[in-house]
């Protein structure tokens, strides 16, 4: 399972609106994977539905996703990967932590442009522009 970040549902959003109906990187992400599942955290929906202005078009568009919840689990979790990152001075900031400790504890792979993700162990990481 993949789960998507911001930066590619903002991309995959901005895609399927342009008036041309050029494929771009996001959208032939989305094809060449269309069988597996795609998921999203409560991070992503928040940025992406801030971006988008309409509250509809956001439901609309984020609604085709798999919503993976936080729950005392996943904050634990997520509290682990603050304490590593921050011991070796790379600390990915709250909402990149949220998303590494979800694509960590479930073991999915994140796909996403931020190199940032990198710097954690461990993490499966998929550019999508590449």
């Amino acid at each position: 399972m993949f789960l998507l970040d911001t930066n590619f549902l903002i991309d995959l959003h901005a895609e399927l609106h342009r008036k041309d109906g050029a494929e771009g990187t996001a959208k032939r992400f989305m094809r060449a994977n269309k069988t597996l599942p795609m998921a999203i955290t409560p991070v992503t929906a928040n940025e992406n539905a801030a971006g988008i202005r309409n509250e509809r078009e956001a439901r609309r568009f984020l609604r085709r996703f798999r919503m993976i919840a936080f729950g005392r689990d996943i904050a634990l979790f997520a509290s682990r990967v603050d304490r590593e990152q921050s011991a070796r001075g790379l600390r990915l900031g709250e909402n990149g932590t949220w998303q590494a400790a979800v694509a960590l504890r479930f073991g999915l792979t994140i796909v996403t442009n931020e190199a940032d993700f990198e710097r954690v162990p461990l993490i499966k990481r998929r550019n999508y522009l590449s």
